[in-house]
């Protein structure tokens, strides 16, 4: 920065004087010169009045620059009249004067908030920040020094400063549970102006060995609506180069909402204050679940920020959200607290879930039960395996005689089911699995169009929201194995029988959010009458090969006696 002085002997008004400082000041905006420059060029005016001769003009000037700095710190191009001396301005220009040291010397320190997915209670990400730890001083928030750093320019060394900081930290982490978790780092609107900004951040990332597809660049929300075409731009090199992108503080200023359709992001994160304000009201609350579903819908992912409360979390997941920031799972941490947090929250964290309903309605290892609804009695018969078993459904009313899965075995859009099905009485439209998500539902019927079974779909905000995957018929009085798998990235749902592909459907929209899951029943039609064992559910759609090595997983046991139909 420049400082420049002028004297006058007094013998212009005080309106004279504020006036030609505002002259100034207008006149910045009028420069005919490149926009990069310009917005690192700004006009901060002090003015001292009415100074008696005697006084050293030492002490006139540091009135002065107390004013300019005031100026400076109220958001630059003003002018700003000294009044008296502020402890404020004092802070902030030692700040100034220490800040290029205090990064040469590894003053700033990274700390690391975790992302959680709040469903399974498993680290998700990080979102690396930075912590001044002055040696007088102390610790120094970042409330302190940050917003004075965005109004100087030096916040581009530092967002800069903190990403190599990243890199080092995730390459010492080689052979670790936590080496691949993803971390974001903010990045400043000052960056997009850079023609090299992309590049370096790529060599940095190479010089480490990092995956880009391990790092993650946040911007605020507000530099969407201040450099739209610049931000199109970087976000389209930085997803060339592998780099994630997301909008940080979503719903904090202007919505940037009309423009989610021409940013590629991958993920929006809810600002906190947007999240406290409005899950207050019933209209809040709508706009929040909108917004998210919109997000979703647009294969973005959703972060919210500031979750501190129960009542929060149970929100935000009902509203289809799973992934959340705040004080509720953890404040930013040291790096060495950090890497507890992830040991803790990368341990035996299960994503795929196994019903054998071998005699019992429990996983193997019993941290998930499923539960009987009558009003019959849980009966159990023949199994697929020898001297194994399976439920034996006996029918009833809609919901009756039913088997209750816990929701959160299916946390995701992405997902696959399977289980064998022995029909015993066909009934049309019955289900062997009924899956209700927020905004539809999935289902299994082992009889459906002309006696064939089908694998339905229903998205409950079109009005002919019906999908329909049609199978093979499924012949009493023998053992089938039926999966079904729904990809939310390219929107695919694909039904398999035997380890064969039976039926495909594309352009089928994303369901959001479980909320509940029967097995042998749904809560339309009469329930099924037949056996069900071996059910599982994966938060990932498998693919061709792993449907096929699953089923041949099955019938290639030595106690496999249900010998099942062929099917090509």
């Amino acid at each position: 920065s420049k400082i420049n002085v002028v004297i006058q002997d007094g013998s212009l008004e005080h309106e004279k004087v504020e006036q030609i400082a505002a002259a100034l000041i207008d006149g910045i905006d009028t420069i005919d010169f490149r926009p990069d420059i310009l917005s690192l060029v700004s006009l901060s005016v002090g003015i001292v009045f009415d100074q008696s001769l005697d006084q050293p003009l030492d002490d006139i000037l540091a009135k002065c620059d107390s004013a300019m700095y005031r100026a400076k710190f109220d958001g630059k191009k003003r002018f700003t009249i000294y009044q008296s001396f502020d402890r404020t301005l004092e802070i902030s220009r030692n700040i100034e004067l220490e800040m290029e040291d205090a990064l040469a010397t590894g003053q700033f320190h990274v700390y690391l908030q975790p992302k959680v997915n709040m469903i399974t209670n498993k680290l998700y990400g990080a979102e690396a920040l930075s912590r001044w730890v002055h040696p007088v001083d102390g610790v120094r928030a970042p409330d302190l020094y940050i917003p004075l750093f965005q109004k100087n320019g030096f916040i581009s060394k530092l967002d800069l400063y903190v990403f190599e900081e990243v890199c080092k930290l995730k390459a010492s982490w080689e052979g670790k549970k936590y080496q691949h978790v993803p971390i974001s780092v903010n990045m400043s609107r000052l960056h997009l102006y850079n023609k090299h900004f992309t590049e370096d951040l790529e060599n940095i990332a190479n010089k480490y060995g990092i995956p880009t597809n391990e790092l993650e660049l946040e911007i605020t929300e507000s530099t969407f609506i201040k450099d739209t075409h610049e931000l199109i731009r970087v976000i389209d090199l930085l997803q060339s180069r592998g780099f994630l992108v997301s909008i940080d503080d979503f719903g904090s200023g202007f919505s940037a909402l009309n423009l989610l359709k021409d940013m590629a992001v991958d993920t929006v994160k809810i600002d906190k204050e947007f999240l406290q304000v409005s899950s207050n009201t019933a209209r809040g609350k709508t706009v929040i679940r909108s917004v998210i579903m919109m997000c979703r819908d647009l294969k973005i992912n959703v972060v919210t920020e500031g979750i501190e409360t129960k009542e929060q979390v149970d929100f935000i997941m009902r509203c289809g959200c799973p992934i959340a920031q705040g004080f509720y799972y953890a404040k930013p941490l040291p790096v060495p607290e950090f890497i507890e947090f992830a040991d803790e929250h990368l341990t035996d964290i299960q994503t795929n879930f196994h019903f054998p309903f071998n005699g019992s309605l429990d996983t193997p290892d019993h941290t998930k039960t499923a539960a009987f609804t009558g009003p019959g009695t849980l009966h159990y018969a023949p199994g697929i395996y020898k001297d194994s078993l399976a439920v034996q459904f006996e029918g009833g009313a809609m919901e009756k005689n039913v088997v209750e899965v816990p929701p959160e075995v299916i946390c995701n859009d992405s997902f696959s089911v399977s289980m064998w099905i022995y029909p015993e009485q066909a009934h049309s439209w019955s289900s062997a699995l009924y899956v209700k998500c927020e905004t539809g539902f999935y289902t299994i019927c082992p009889v459906a169009w002309e006696s064939h079974s089908d694998f339905r779909i229903r998205d409950s905000r079109e009005v002919n929201g019906w999908y329909d995957l049609s199978g093979l018929q499924l012949q009493p009085d023998i053992w089938w194995h039926y999966c079904i798998t729904y990809n939310a990235m390219n929107e695919t749902a694909t039904a398999f029988i035997n380890g064969v592909v039976v039926s495909r459907l594309e352009n089928v929209p994303t369901n959001h959010f479980v909320k509940r899951i029967l097995v042998g029943g749904d809560v339309f039609q009469p329930s099924f009458i037949g056996r069900i064992c071996e059910v599982r559910f994966y938060n990932d759609a498998l693919d061709f090969d792993e449907i096929k090595e699953l089923h041949q997983s099955y019938i290639n046991d030595e106690n496999f006696v249900a010998n099942p139909a062929m099917v090509s």
